[in-house]
């Protein structure tokens, strides 16, 4: 049993075999299937809310305050997910022309930046969302609580915390093992 957990355990961590577990697919598109999801609910609820203004001349409470709210958990797992795809702003024609040695300490400054930035952030929304749960208020018109909303911070830089580490785990392997840590389009390095 612990041989084989062990065995999972190693394909897992090694970019080059994670898709080739049923978590790999999961876990390279896991924002972009919640995003996605919430994407086609906000395209739902906006057009429910246009189509019952236009025919009844009234506004649905819930429907702005739930967009935005949806808006704003796409925001942030767009995020998480451009970092565990590379797809971020990147100066790709300077990277190229360093050394292997020298894009893996560019990696190192990006990956510190992204630590200092998401850490920040992380420490202090986890004391908004604790007040906006202890007020108890709910987004208007329906009895979801608002903190839902405010949730989307602390769990997408989470997701973001957690991206950045799987990066500097996956770069770290590839660059110790010899490989060229040049971004591609449409790879990932390590992948």
């Amino acid at each position: 049993m612990s041989s084989t957990l062990s065995r999972y355990m190693r394909t897992l961590l090694d970019p080059d075999r994670l898709h080739e577990t049923r978590v790999g697919p999961l876990e390279r598109n896991l924002e972009l299937y919640l995003g996605g999801a919430l994407l086609v609910v906000y395209g739902l609820v906006i057009g429910f809310a246009v189509i019952q203004r236009t025919a009844t001349g009234e506004q649905a409470l819930w429907a702005q305050e739930s967009a935005i709210g949806m808006f704003v958990w796409v925001a942030w797992l767009s995020v998480a997910y451009v970092i565990r795809n590379e797809d971020h702003l990147r100066f790709t024609m300077v990277l190229s022309e360093l050394s292997n040695t020298g894009r893996y300490l560019v990696y190192w400054i990006e990956w510190l930046c992204w630590i200092a930035f998401a850490g920040v952030v992380f420490v202090y929304s986890i004391p908004v969302f604790g007040g906006f749960l202890s007020r108890g208020g709910t987004i208007t018109g329906t009895a979801v609580p608002d903190a839902v909303t405010y949730l989307a911070v602390t769990v997408g830089v989470g997701l973001v915390l957690f991206r950045v580490a799987e990066q500097v785990a996956w770069v770290t392997y590839a660059y110790y093992r010899g490989d060229d840590i040049r971004y591609a389009s449409d790879e990932v390095v390590g992948e």
